[in-house]
């Protein structure tokens, strides 16, 4: 009885080998070129996953710039497509949607990235806080700026400050210097 048993794991294990090294014909493997238009991949490369997910949050951090300078056009061609793909877009692209929606009088987004911010906790190397350098509002983003001053480092200080500098570049160093001595960090 163990021989059988031996020599059916050893027929699986071949089997399994076999499929396993066998070439397959490139065009099973053509799903996006007929949806999209893409070019299949000329070969078999189980790596190419983890390259593809790097990709794909490169792709969205450019969709979250497009995004944001959209919003700061107040270019109005953007919504037909932040309305046709919602919440697909992703969190990163969502954050900038967020801005182009406020821009065009939702003004619950604000809301919606401060509490978004909120959750993640002060200090934490939030792009929630490049899209507060970009939005044109002076009390609550600028209060949330100081919030995050008091306990930002590394990194997180890193991307506060760069948001401050994408404020002062946008809006004026004079404009932002006044609202910044205005508002209390509570």
């Amino acid at each position: 009885m163990a021989v059988i048993v031996v020599i059916v794991a050893m027929f699986a294990c071949s089997c399994s080998a076999l499929a396993q090294h066998h070439d397959y014909p490139r065009e099973l493997f053509n799903t996006a070129q007929p949806v999209s238009g893409a070019t299949p991949f000329p070969n078999y490369d189980p790596y190419r996953v983890s390259e593809l997910f790097n990709k794909r949050h490169e792709i969205e951090l450019q969709m979250f710039d497009v995004i944001n300078e959209a919003a700061l056009r107040r270019d109005p061609k953007m919504k037909g497509d932040i309305e046709l793909y919602g919440k697909d877009l992703g969190y990163i692209p969502s954050l900038a949607a967020a801005h182009y929606k406020y821009v065009f009088g939702d003004k619950s987004q604000l809301d919606w990235l401060l509490a978004e911010d909120a959750k993640h906790g002060f200090g934490r190397d939030s792009l929630i806080l490049i899209v507060f350098g970009y939005i044109d509002e002076w009390s609550k983003t600028i209060r949330r700026f100081k919030q995050h001053d008091k306990v930002a480092d590394g990194a997180a200080a890193e991307v506060l400050h760069e948001a401050m500098e994408i404020r002062k570049r946008i809006y004026g160093p004079d404009r932002f210097k006044k609202a910044w001595n205005s508002v209390k960090a509570n």
